[in-house]
């Protein structure tokens, strides 16, 4: 399905909060199942954003803590050298599917927070049309962010976000440090696992229950449908399955940055 299309799809099938059934009679969508959260308003428009503290998240998914010392931190991010920061962003992307289609749910998490107590922000694009205003708010995050810390996000979330941010017309230019989990993870255990899948990660690394995840296949199908219905009850599952993945990030993060530590500082 093209962009154009996509757009236009997203107009005719949420007008005004309402779905038309047929000529002449109107119903109101169902009360959304999404997480609880608010409306964000920017110069493209608006989306819905969801706010997770990262110890509550932690405290309900992952067996174990996550501990780091204080900032900065370092990673040996093997050809390219170390990386040090002291304020990484983590962040993971939902998509529809293939580059030329949209993202619509981004997760993200700044280790760097005013009171200590960082939080995970989740936004959403409920119909096709609001992307932009996403893609608005995911790129000022990440320009004031010192670095960016992904999984597999070399090779496709950063490529994937932007191509959308270029379509949406919205300048976006990555010149910071960006440390991709995938290839670190693979250098430092290379050999010992079936794959390196982040989900293989949580099996033999940084435990982390998926009880009642929704199969990554079934997401992008999964968000047309909510965009033309108006109603899934599966939703809350994607913000689930998309705050995991990050989640696992952070634990990774740390599990490698103390590592490292210990093992400098024993040389």
């Amino acid at each position: 399905m093209s962009d154009s299309l996509q757009h236009r799809l997203g107009r005719l099938l949420h007008p005004a909060g309402e779905v038309k059934v047929k000529p002449g009679s109107v119903r109101r969508r169902p009360a959304e199942p999404l997480p609880p959260g608010r409306e964000v308003e920017n110069e493209r428009g608006a989306y819905y954003l969801v706010e997770v503290p990262f110890e509550k998240a932690l405290h309900h998914e992952a067996e174990g803590s996550c501990e780091l010392e204080p900032p900065p931190w370092s990673l040996d991010d093997g050809p390219r050298g170390r990386l040090t920061t002291e304020r990484p962003l983590f962040l993971d992307l939902e998509t529809t599917g293939l580059s030329s289609s949209p993202l619509f749910l981004v997760t993200t998490l700044s280790l760097e927070s005013a009171d200590g107590s960082p939080i995970f922000r989740q936004r959403f694009a409920r119909d096709y049309t609001e992307e932009d205003a996403v893609i608005h708010d995911i790129v000022k995050e990440i320009n004031e962010s010192g670095s960016l810390i992904t999984y597999n996000g070399k090779s496709y979330d950063l490529p994937f976000f932007e191509r959308r941010a270029a379509y949406h017309r919205i300048s976006f230019v990555f010149d910071s440090p960006h440390a991709d989990l995938l290839h670190i993870c693979r250098r430092k255990w290379k050999g010992r696992f079936p794959n390196f899948k982040l989900q293989t990660m949580e099996d033999y690394v940084v435990p982390l229950s998926r009880a009642n995840d929704i199969p990554s296949a079934d997401i992008p199908g999964l968000y047309h449908r909510w965009v033309r219905d108006g109603f899934d009850p599966r939703m809350r599952s994607v913000f689930r399955h998309n705050l995991r993945d990050v989640l696992t990030m952070v634990r990774l993060f740390a599990l490698l940055v103390n590592d490292d530590g210990k093992r400098r500082n024993e040389d």
